[in-house]
């Protein structure tokens, strides 16, 4: 993934050079790391500026204030979301109708749960909690319809509103162990990375033995 630091909507001069790109990067980086460790109200430009190592001019010649910083972040976790999603779509019909259930979870749900997981500031910004919580309708919407298009091609007989129960309740488990995580960080990476998918495969399991053979 090469997320976009340079031509988010929160950067007021996209830089030209690679100095002003690295800078972004920087402040950025800075940002994010911020955020995990104390409250965006005690968040300013000033303590993203000392954390990033950059002048306050620089902070400025880039961001009108924190908020466009903020929005420049998400923006930079949006994209990177969107291109492990674009990389999910790549995979064919026939390899899907090939994998195991476990197999369907390793592909389609743990590549944005790492994502996630490996992202603490991310965590923070899409939780109702935060200050200003990032929201991504469109992005949510991509996601389901992914993984509507694969239970279709798995499961044709699952269809109409018991497919878009089951697609939300696949997108809605493992964002109940993120919020579970948010209130206590204890065992994060093994909840997000080791029984995230197996709740995923075993109800994943359920359905597609529920419906198998159904309308055929």
């Amino acid at each position: 993934m090469s997320p976009r630091s340079d031509n988010s909507p929160g950067v007021q001069r996209p830089p030209q050079q690679a100095r002003g790109r690295e800078r972004v990067t920087a402040i950025l980086d800075a940002c994010a790391r911020l955020i995990v460790v104390q409250t965006v109200s005690k968040l300013s430009v000033h303590t993203i500026a000392k954390e990033a190592g950059t002048s306050i001019g620089s902070m400025y010649h880039f961001f009108a204030d924190k908020q466009a910083v903020l929005d420049a972040l998400g923006d930079r976790h949006l994209e990177a979301i969107g291109e492990v999603t674009e990389q999910i779509m790549a995979i064919s019909p026939a390899q899907w109708v090939d994998y195991q259930s476990a197999e369907v979870v390793e592909h389609l749900f743990m590549p944005i749960i790492r994502y996630i997981e490996a992202h603490a500031d991310f965590m923070l910004m899409i939780s109702p909690g935060f200050s200003a919580p990032l929201r991504a309708p469109q992005l949510q919407a991509d996601i389901e319809a992914n993984y509507a298009r694969v239970l279709a091609i798995r499961t044709p007989a699952l269809a109409g509103a018991q497919l878009r129960r089951v697609v939300r309740t696949l997108f809605g488990l493992p964002l109940g162990l993120v919020q579970i995580t948010l209130s206590n960080g204890e065992f994060k990476r093994e909840l997000l990375l080791e029984e995230a998918p197996l709740a995923l495969t075993a109800y994943l399991d359920r359905i597609e033995q529920q419906y198998a053979g159904q309308g055929l």
